[in-house]
């Protein structure tokens, strides 16, 4: 249902009735009802995406390689779920339910963890590695958004990914092919 419509627009009365369960049963469950049901849609879906992300970038090959591979698992991921970039990126921040937006926020906080990993080396202020990973991250999300949306092909997508993503290493002084 939340895929479907939206966490605005789903009831518990309805997912109860598509799920065919009671609604008693939902709260039992989940006693604090429709917030508590979607942060646990999205916890699911955030450790599908963290263990993708994370076998990608774990490869024992070079930094350009890993952001190749963590590009493509991206790519990959929401090409093969279409509505988990809108259960985890878009949905939540339409929400005015703190602990759904918490979620959300928890979600890019681990996706830019993985990147930072890719990004430190030394001499990067801690600070600055963190305003440079969030804006990338947030360039990353929103092409890999308008793949979702069917406005990039993959081609563009993974190109624009990596283009950005290798073009900010490059500017760190990072490895670009190598390391």
């Amino acid at each position: 249902m939340f895929a479907e419509r939206g966490y605005a627009l789903s009831g518990l009365a309805e997912i109860a009735e598509r799920a065919g369960v009671n609604k008693r049963l939902l709260y039992y469950y989940y006693p604090d009802g429709r917030p508590e049901l979607f942060t646990a849609v999205m916890a699911d879906l955030t450790a599908e995406l963290l263990e993708v992300v994370r076998t990608a970038v774990s490869a024992p090959v070079n930094t350009a390689r890993r952001v190749e591979r963590l590009v493509d698992a991206l790519v990959g991921f929401f090409e093969q779920q279409p509505d988990a970039f809108n259960l985890l990126f878009r949905d939540p921040f339409g929400v005015r339910e703190t602990e759904v937006v918490q979620e959300a926020v928890a979600v890019q906080s681990e996706l830019a963890r993985e990147l930072a990993k890719l990004f430190a080396h030394g001499g990067i202020p801690p600070l600055t590695l963190v305003g440079i990973t969030s804006g990338t991250l947030a360039y990353v999300l929103r092409v890999i958004e308008l793949n979702v949306t069917g406005e990039l092909d993959r081609e563009a997508t993974v190109d624009a990914c990596l283009t950005c993503i290798l073009g900010v290493m490059s500017q760190l002084g990072g490895p670009r092919s190598g390391s």
